[in-house]
């Protein structure tokens, strides 16, 4: 807790300094802690992203990044500008029991799956390399690279070395309720308290689309909303509604200016550049607009992939060929009673049916702008891949709706009890792990996280083999994918079956299908793995 107490404050300063030395030069006015952290995060990420293209994200452009940063704190402090540490005179007890909450939850062994199958070996990669060119060819999960973990790789040298990034978000979102004294908003604070332990993108992505809709219904739609939801899209393309939420306000309202066009043409020709070098494509996973880049992942991985895509709509109840024989009843059908989780399939419809009556009897352009957007949002989502997690926003955004004007008292009480239930569950954790599979890497409290985060132990015996021009590690434990590059048996097994594999080419990398020996060299490594495993 320690560790992270001290990260946090640091963050806090180099981007609340970042946002302020940025918006100086851009005459951008901004009267709150929070957004003006939050937009020296955006700008910070930016930087990132293009340096990332030349250069690794290693200890030297960390402190690149850091030292203006803390310049443009300085600056503040010599202003004597104090009018924007208005929020201290709000905050009161709650404020720093939810503080406490934050940094002990953020503590807890990483426990998401996805946190060593794509963040871990992103985070690592972006540190070591930068930006290569064809990395999906290698692991086509590595192909996405979120901005926040661009963000993430960019402070993981020296001032978040433990990847606890989400706490850093999450306080500014606690500092932004304060300020904006919308306690409703920390009916919330439970359900992201799960995201703490690893930097999940859906934890910053939530936030923004939260603050962004809040400061919108309320009539403070600018340019800077725009920026803030621009960037929740390359942390998260799912919360594309977010950007044409904005514009579509500022369209009504007629508030629009042609300069909104200049983040939206920067943000998304970064965007579609990064894409278009890490995976072959603008936009990920979706293989369409094919430029033919040589190092785009093969047709087969391509297929493979969208057909999980397609089966995880299912639930993975069904196989690929039996969802295509379904008729149009039958998809709808089975994607409402399809395994234990199509409960949230029917809030989905649930939710879209609540926002749609909220636009009617508000009477409200802006609600109706709201449901318009998530409607296009789940047209488009379902006819891809119509998996529950890509509507967490949806179920936010309703319940901020519905809930926004509660008493605060009540929002206190319900807030308090579901924190203390969620921190309870991170302590005891063995009912997540009899009955949930990503509960197994939860291990509960050990005192040493009063001093330093928890993290997982693994056993870290490492294969160095090669295949064709294509030298790899093999981690005998399939966690340990933190060296790049770095294939599980899991890979490998998915190599073997599509009969193709990574190769080195001009400074990145393709995949060529298998030779008769590197079919028999690959099956003797899979062979040796499995044996271990035993």
């Amino acid at each position: 807790m320690l560790q992270i107490l001290i990260t946090n404050i640091l963050l806090i300063s180099i981007n609340f300094g970042a946002g302020n030395l940025v918006s100086k030069l851009l005459k951008i006015r901004i009267r709150r802690v929070s957004v003006m952290a939050l937009f020296g995060m955006t700008v910070i990420t930016f930087l990132q992203t293009c340096i990332a293209f030349f250069v690794p994200l290693n200890l030297v452009v960390e402190s690149c990044i850091a030292v203006p940063g803390l310049f443009g704190l300085l600056m503040f402090i010599k202003s004597k500008n104090w009018k924007i540490l208005a929020v201290l005179k709000y905050l009161n007890f709650w404020f720093f029991f939810f503080l406490i909450v934050i940094l002990s939850v953020a503590a807890y062994t990483p426990y998401f799956y996805d946190h060593y199958s794509y963040y871990l070996p992103t985070i690592s990669y972006l540190k070591a390399f930068g930006f290569i060119k064809g990395v999906a060819s290698v692991d086509l999960l590595l192909g996405q690279t979120s901005f926040w973990h661009i963000y993430q790789a960019g402070f993981s040298n020296l001032i978040d070395t433990n990847l606890k990034i989400n706490s850093f978000v999450l306080i500014l979102f606690l500092i932004y309720v304060y300020e904006s004294r919308r306690t409703a908003l920390l009916l919330f604070f439970p359900f992201l308290l799960i995201f703490l332990p690893q930097p999940s993108p859906d934890l910053p992505a939530l936030i923004l689309a939260l603050i962004v809709v809040n400061e919108v219904i309320g009539g403070r739609n600018n340019i800077l909303m725009l920026v803030l939801a621009l960037f929740a899209f390359c942390i998260k393309p799912v919360v594309f509604w977010l950007p044409l939420l904005v514009i579509l306000e500022s369209l009504y309202t007629r508030a629009f200016q042609y300069r909104f066009l200049i983040p939206v043409i920067v943000f998304g020709f970064l965007f579609s550049l990064k894409n278009l070098l890490l995976f072959g494509f603008p936009l990920f996973p979706v293989s369409i607009i094919d430029f033919n880049f040589p190092w785009k992942p093969s047709t087969e991985l391509l297929t493979y992939s969208s057909q999980i895509g397609l089966m995880k709509s299912y639930d993975m109840q069904y196989g690929y060929q039996e969802i295509l024989t379904f008729n149009q009843w039958e998809k709808i059908g089975h994607w409402f009673t399809a395994g234990s989780k199509s409960i949230f399939n029917v809030l989905v419809v649930l939710c879209l049916l609540i926002l749609g009556w909220l636009s009617f009897r508000k009477q409200d352009k802006i609600y109706a702008l709201v449901f318009l957007c998530f409607l296009l949002k789940f047209i488009l989502i379902v006819s891809f891949s119509a998996q529950y997690r890509f509507f967490l926003d949806l179920y936010a955004i309703t319940i901020f709706l519905l809930f926004k004007n509660l008493e605060e008292q009540k929002t206190i009480v319900v807030a308090t009890m579901m924190s203390i239930f969620v921190l309870v569950i991170f302590s005891c954790p063995d009912f997540v792990k009899n009955r949930f599979s990503m509960g197994k890497w939860m291990t509960g409290f050990h005192m040493s996280q009063l001093i330093k985060p928890d993290h997982l132990e693994s056993v870290k015996l490492l294969n160095d083999e090669k295949i064709g021009n294509f030298s790899f590690f093999v981690p005998r434990d399939p966690l340990a994918k933190d060296r790049f590059p770095s294939l599980s048996i899991y890979d490998l097994r998915l190599y073997q079956y599509y009969s193709v594999f990574p190769q080195r080419s001009e400074n990145g990398f393709v995949q060529r299908p298998l030779t008769k020996d590197e079919k028999w060299k690959l099956k003797q490594i899979i062979d040796g793995l499995e044996k271990s495993e035993k």
